[in-house]
């Protein structure tokens, strides 16, 4: 446990670490989106207030930021690839 919590405290530094912060960012934020649009849903079903359009809009940030994670895991992946041909 000592060793995963320095392992995370170094990926706010400039020094080498396991873990990327990329990957910490996104899930910070996947995590967020994701307990407060339940927390939406879940409040706006429960009171029988949910429309049909509030319900689109929800469906389309989940869309929206899967297609933002999938652009930037692959470019990602682009500049692993190029920095390890160099």
């Amino acid at each position: 446990m000592n060793d995963f919590l320095h392992q995370f405290l170094l990926t706010f530094s400039d020094k080498k670490s396991l873990y990327s912060s990329k990957r910490i960012e996104r899930f910070a934020v996947f995590t967020t989106m994701l307990t407060a649009s339940g927390m939406f849903l879940f409040k706006n079903i429960s009171s029988e207030k949910l429309s049909a359009g509030d319900l689109m809009i929800v469906v389309v940030g989940w869309l929206g930021y899967a297609g933002f994670n999938t652009i930037q895991g692959k470019k990602n992946v682009e500049n692993n690839s190029e920095s390890k041909e160099e």
